[in-house]
């Protein structure tokens, strides 16, 4: 069976009489919980790691990155351009850490000694340095709307910062968080409310919440062996990081007591809007920025008679949905749902089914599996199943996409090389699709245009994903996303996956046009988008909470 195609393909389905019985929609919709995803890289001749640090309701971004020379840089990302922000005389380090609604930035750089640090302020291009007095090094982490900022500041030659401190309306105060342990100011509000981390004697973080009047609070992710506070937005929530008992480091968010997961290796700054920036661990292992910016999707579970779990994993114009379901005595049929009826499909070759796509024409591909499990694709029509063995050097394949012209992508397993190929299937003419660097491809979507959406492994197992345009190979890898899944295209080259972040969670993604959307359904947890058609209506599944039972949706963004 093929590994990666996960539940879909896992699911048994025995054959079974095709049977047309009445759907049920759950009653109630749910708004799916997603974000826009913007990756944040500095050009690469400027920096080669990008960590974005704060981000301001215009979703102007501040960060910094190691240059490709070495140095540490700090940028200004604005309108979709990056801006170098480099303190001139530098010790080869500057960072730009905060920035407020009217699009001042703050930050610090390293004096040729090695050893002082010096806040400053940046606006429209001017520099102000900013040190908080004497022999003193200075960090300005955050500032607000009203040009209040906070920062960290120690003697020169004590080891580090030793107290945090706030400037607000031109008077400053410094503090402590916990008795003289060293203290972080991050963030600050336009209530002057303050956040940031303190360290105790065996360096090891606290978060902290420094309300306007002074009064302090700890801030611990439950079962946290470190937290770190880092963004404090004008609503109260509080995005940070932790690290669990493994080692492991995740972004958060707080409000009113209540701790959530980004799902993230780090989460920095919030703006009043909700959007936030970090970084994550991506395809490779690679360390890259993000700024996630909040978007509802509209989702309806479905529910389906005699169904104990079940899966879309394809859509047409007409919203005719295909894809698979376990039935009340264990019974696993394909499917396809049409006017409010569902019609088992499955393959009489095969003792077992799975539905992937569907076109315009009511055509519908998949697979059915054989005694030993091996899958081998086909094509429906009317009451009609023709094999697609893939080319003559196959042992099994898949066919999990079709197009109204009847064009068909899918993968082989090959008995040459004893790896998976790609193709395309034109005309009764197999094409085989490889991209570089590939060890095994795996069949996604095609659309009308012939621009077909598949994934990949390289060779060090990670799985990416292509976009195939019967010249070129272009990367659809979704930011955020340690692995990748393509899955289908519709007409306007929409394109709909499942990604695993880097802790192995699943979740269901959505390029439209340039931009990346990850969500999840509210209602559970392990979401998958798995076709789309041209009015961008979404199919796929997820596990509801309480259950490991998949269950089909359908939706819109």
């Amino acid at each position: 069976m093929n590994f990666v195609r996960q539940q879909g393909r896992s699911f048994r389905i025995f054959a079974a009489l095709i049977v047309p019985f009445l759907l049920t929609l759950n009653p109630q919709n749910a708004l799916g919980q997603g974000f826009k995803m913007t990756p944040l890289e500095v050009p690469t001749d400027q920096a080669n790691t990008t960590v974005p640090i704060a981000v301001n309701t215009s979703q102007d971004v501040v960060g910094y990155g190691t240059a490709t020379s070495g140095a540490t840089v700090g940028f200004l990302y604005s309108g979709g351009k990056y801006t170098v922000i480099n303190w001139a005389g530098s010790d080869n380090f500057t960072r730009a850490l905060g920035i407020n609604d009217s699009g001042e930035v703050v930050g610090d750089w390293l004096d040729t000694n090695g050893i002082t640090f010096h806040g400053f302020t940046y606006v429209n291009g001017t520099y102000k340095q900013y040190d908080v007095g004497g022999n003193v090094s200075t960090t300005i982490f955050g500032i607000n709307s009203a040009g209040d900022f906070v920062g960290s500041e120690g003697r020169v030659g004590t080891g580090g910062f030793l107290k945090g401190f706030t400037r607000i309306g031109g008077k400053l105060k410094e503090f402590y968080a916990s008795g003289t342990d060293n203290t972080y100011a991050y963030a600050i509000n336009s209530a002057d409310e303050v956040v940031g981390a303190y360290y105790d004697s065996s360096g090891n973080a606290h978060g902290y919440y420094r309300s306007a009047k002074g009064a302090i609070t700890q801030i611990t992710y439950p079962g946290a062996v470190q937290t770190s506070c880092s963004g404090i937005n004008d609503a109260g929530v509080i995005t940070g990081i932790y690290t669990n008992t493994s080692g492991l480091t995740y972004g958060f968010t707080y409000i009113k007591g209540k701790y959530a997961s980004t799902d993230f290796a780090g989460t920095y700054g919030i703006n009043s809007k909700g959007a936030y920036v970090g970084y994550y661990w991506g395809i490779d292992g690679a360390l890259s920025g993000y700024l996630a910016s909040p978007q509802t999707f509209k989702l309806s579970t479905v529910k389906i008679p005699n169904e104990q779990q079940g899966a879309f994993w394809g859509v047409n114009n007409a919203g005719v949905s295909v894809g698979s379901y376990v039935d009340t005595t264990g019974t696993e049929h394909g499917l396809m749902i049409s006017g409010g009826k569902v019609t088992n499909i499955d393959d009489p070759s095969g003792v077992s089914t799975i539905c992937f796509a569907i076109n315009s024409t009511n055509h519908i591909v998949g697979d059915y599996f054989d005694t030993s499990g091996n899958p081998h694709g086909f094509e429906y029509s009317a009451g009609k199943f023709t094999d697609i063995p893939g080319p003559s050097e196959a042992l099994s394949s898949d066919a999990s996409g079709i197009n109204d012209a009847g064009e068909i992508a899918g993968d082989f397993f090959s008995s040459t090389d004893r790896t998976h190929h790609g193709f395309v299937l034109k005309a009764g003419k197999y094409k085989q699709l490889d991209p570089p660097g590939s060890t095994n491809t795996f069949g996604g979507g095609i659309n009308t245009a012939g621009l077909v959406a598949f994934f990949w492994v390289d060779a060090k197992g990670y799985v990416q994903s292509s976009l195939y345009n019967g010249k070129k190979f272009t990367s659809i890898d979704v930011p955020g996303a340690a692995s990748t899944y393509a899955q289908a295209v519709n007409t306007a080259g929409d394109i709909v996956f499942f990604v695993f972040d880097p802790y192995g969670v699943e979740h269901a993604a959505l390029k439209k046009g340039n931009a990346y959307f990850i969500f999840d359904d509210p209602k559970g947890s392990q979401a998958a988008a798995t076709g789309i058609n041209d009015s961008n209506l979404i199919v796929g599944f997820y596990t509801p909470t309480g259950t490991k039972l998949a269950q089909p949706f359908k939706g819109t963004e």
